[in-house]
Order: C-alpha cells, then sequence, then structure tokens
C-alpha cells in the first residue's frame, strides 16, 4: 500500500482529507512496468487513472503525430496521464516504470465523499452526525439510489437527513400511521412485522446497518403497512416527506410516455405490470409480465438488474413505488406516465 502522504503530491488527491486519502490508499494498485511496455493503448476504454511514480513515460498519438515525454516528480507527472475516454493516447514506458492506478469511479467516490463531508462540516460548525464517520457515508452511498444522484444533491440530502436515537423495543413506524419520513438505519437492527385483518401479528423481515424503509406510504399517500421496532440501541437516519420527495423522488423516477415505451421495448426492455393478478388477469399489455407490488421485494432475487424495465399500472401511483424500489437496487426502470389510463380507449 503507498503511505497516503505520496498520493497527497498526485492531482486530486491532493485535497483530500487525511481520513478520505487513507481510505483511499488502500485501494490504489501499484505496478513496476519495465522498459518498453505499454500502460494504455490511444482508443482505449479502461476505467483507470493512471499516475507515474517513478521513472519516464511517453506520450504518442497517431491522429495527430504527437509525442510528449513525461518523467515522475516533474509537475506534469503529478496529474493523470492520458486523462479521458476514449484513451488520446498510447503511452509507453521509456525507462523501467512505477506507476499507481485508481478506478475512476472510486477515485470520483473520494472526492464526492471529501465534497460532501466538508459541506457539512462548514455548515454544522458544532458537528452532526456525519462529522468523523466517513465510513457510514461511503457505504450509504454504495446504495444505488444515492449514487446515482448528482453531487449537489448528495450533499443538501446529508444536510437534511436527522440523526434519530433509538431504545430497544422502540417503535420508529406503527402501522396504520400516517407517513412522514424516509429513513436509513446507521446503527442497530430492527424487526419489521405485519399484523392482518384478525389481529394476528406476523414477522416480516428485519433490517441491519445500511437498509432503508418507509418510502411506500410516502410515495402512495396511504398509511404505514407495517410496525418497524429496534431489537437493539441504535440510530436511523430520517428525512422528511417533502424533502424526500425533491430530493429523491424526482431525481430519480423517470416517465415515459406511450411512444416512448414502445421504444425501450423495442431496444430490449421488458413490461412489467404492477398491478394484482385479478386485474392483471382481467386484461393487460401485450407481452407484459405481473409482479404485484405487494410480491415485489420476495420477487427481487429472481429479477435481472442488466434488463432494463418499463413499469405499468392503473394510475402509475404504484408504478412510481416499484420504480423506487428498484432503483434503490440497481435497477434501470421507466415510469409509464399517469398508467393505463393514459393510453387511449378501444
Amino acid at each position: 500500500m503507498l503511505p497516503p502522504e505520496t498520493l497527497k503530491n498526485f492531482t486530486p488527491l491532493h485535497g483530500l482529507s487525511d481520513d478520505h486519502l487513507a481510505r483511499l490508499a488502500k485501494r490504489v494498485k501499484v505496478e513496476d512496468i519495465a522498459k518498453g511496455a505499454v500502460l494504455c493503448r490511444e482508443g482505449g476504454t479502461d476505467s483507470d487513472s493512471i499516475y507515474l511514480l517513478e521513472g519516464g513515460v511517453e506520450l504518442h498519438s497517431q491522429s495527430s503525430s504527437m509525442k510528449r515525454v513525461l518523467q515522475a516528480g516533474t509537475p506534469d507527472a503529478y496529474f493523470p496521464l492520458g486523462p479521458g475516454l476514449p484513451r488520446p493516447y498510447t503511452i509507453t514506458a521509456t525507462t523501467n516504470a512505477r506507476i499507481f492506478r485508481i478506478d475512476n469511479a472510486k477515485l470520483d467516490r473520494a472526492v464526492l465523499l471529501d465534497t460532501v463531508s466538508t459541506t457539512i462540516t462548514r455548515v454544522h460548525a458544532t458537528g452532526n452526525a456525519f462529522t468523523g464517520d466517513s465510513e457510514w457515508l461511503e457505504q450509504m452511498l454504495d446504495n444505488p439510489a444515492f449514487s446515482a444522484l448528482p453531487r449537489e444533491r448528495v450533499a443538501m440530502l446529508l444536510l437534511k437527513l436527522e440523526p434519530i436515537s433509538v431504545k430497544t423495543g422502540e417503535a420508529v413506524i406503527r402501522q396504520g400511521a400516517a407517513g412522514d419520513y424516509y429513513y436509513i438505519v446507521k446503527e442497530g437492527q430492527f424487526s419489521v412485522s405485519r399484523k392482518n385483518a384478525q389481529g394476528k401479528v406476523s414477522l416480516v423481515s428485519k433490517l441491519k446497518h445500511g437498509d432503508v424503509f418507509g418510502e411506500e406510504a410516502l410515495l402512495t399517500g396511504e398509511p404505514r403497512n407495517a410496525n418497524i421496532v429496534a431489537m437493539s440501541d441504535g440510530i436511523v437516519m430520517r428525512l422528511a416527506k417533502t424533502d424526500f420527495e425533491e430530493l429523491l423522488v424526482k431525481p430519480l423516477i423517470a416517465y415515459v410516455t406511450a411512444e416512448e415505451a414502445q421504444e425501450r421495448l423495442r431496444r430490449g426492455a421488458c413490461l412489467v405490470d404492477v398491478r394484482s393478478a385479478a386485474e392483471f388477469q382481467q386484461g393487460a399489455l401485450k407481452g407484459s409480465v405481473n409482479i404485484p407490488i405487494d410480491e415485489l421485494r420476495a420477487q427481487l432475487p429472481q429479477l435481472d438488474p442488466a434488463c432494463p424495465c418499463v413499469l405499468y399500472c392503473r394510475n402509475g401511483v404504484q408504478s412510481e413505488v416499484a420504480a423506487f424500489l428498484l432503483r434503490q437496487r440497481g435497477f434501470d426502470v421507466a415510469v409509464l406516465r399517469n398508467g393505463l389510463q393514459s393510453l387511449p380507449r378501444g
């Protein structure tokens, strides 16, 4: 592993805090390169930023006949070599050399975390739930729902999150109550239980560090459909309904017209009806499959995240819930705007 102080010589790593730099240092790949070896080729689409630690390299392009030599330790060598995709240059070692590579996604994540942490620290000068907790921030941003957000919205969202401490046995959500917050588990474990019409209570699932809950009531306007109770002392982060809608729902849910849906289907997307099985049997769009909204979580392991989906229901409301659930898990989904009622009759 490279010492974090070595990374601090390079751009944009020099701007990272010591904490984030130390975490990134564990992920870089150091390589010894023989003279004449090719580090990357013009037109390549690999996903790494390459930095020169020792030795020299030549950058050359067939399209422009340009050649340039860089030596480690010079000002220009503290920037990524041949940045941009596709690669603008072929890079060849002119001496035995040493380089390190950082996956661009990891680099972007480190810069994002540092920016967010700095923003939060400046706004909350007296400290808040995120100060000094970059590990939890990073794990939270691994959730596809958050990682898909633009950087400025991530910072805004984190600033809006409110930490709530809970004791063992304390209910965070009660079945039948109105929906007011969206939640993320920061610490502890929580049970999800539901009471049926006969009054029998059954355990549905358990929630742990990083899990999210509470979105269905906010999206549908219906009462809470389960009890969420702390199984240990813990902390949940909550986001008010208005902030949830503005900062998470609007950026994440894509809506399509019937024509746009047809185009997605022609390109290989699947069509999913999230209404009940009884409604589906009464009449459904040709080629659609039925995954009722109340069965969606149970069927997630059988779904392919690599296959884009167009979701529909009667009026679009259930589809929005399903879309948000799927986006949180990395699926590429779109909602037929206003559902079946938007389609011409006949």
